[in-house]
């Protein structure tokens, strides 16, 4: 895979990152689990997100011709969805173990992949609770429900 460079490429922020796992989280969650023992599917899906923002700074820059977008860190996104995706079972238990009356499947699919994601921080790259779960709550309130962030950190205090 080829890194996106520009003329002034600005390094992306670690939550912008986060933000592209998040997205390729959700994503890959409306695949089978047969389907995610591919690892093909998952680099498949990747290359296509991949295409997809490139033609989305193509027409920005088309645009706006001072657009300058922001360096995206495919080696880090790789890296990060494979290594969810081979430990995706560790994560669900532990998500699981702290649900009160709720069953993993019961949560919708954007709640999950966010704390798909933040568990997956948490336990595998040692992202101190704190941040963990602010980063968690800022997701919550861009992509889900009013009140999901409560939910998602009742959950992620527990892990």
């Amino acid at each position: 895979m080829q890194e996106t460079y520009l003329e002034k490429p600005i390094r992306e922020s670690r939550s912008n990152t986060r933000n592209h796992v998040f997205n390729l989280v959700f994503k890959l969650s409306f695949l089978t689990k047969e389907e995610l023992e591919s690892k093909q599917n998952i680099l498949d899906i990747l290359n296509n997100y991949y295409e997809t923002l490139e033609s989305e700074i193509a027409f920005e820059k088309r645009k706006n011709k001072d657009f300058i977008p922001l360096k995206i860190n495919k080696k880090t996104i790789n890296k990060q969805i494979l290594d969810i995706y081979s430990k995706i079972d560790e994560i669900d238990e532990k998500i699981s173990k702290n649900l009160k009356n709720w069953t993993i499947e019961r949560i919708n699919k954007v709640d999950l992949a966010i704390l798909r994601l933040i568990t997956y921080e948490i336990i595998f790259e040692d992202l101190p609770l704190k941040v963990a779960i602010n980063e968690a709550v800022e997701l919550s309130k861009e992509y889900s429900d009013k009140n999901a962030y409560i939910f998602i950190n009742g959950i992620l205090k527990n892990i």
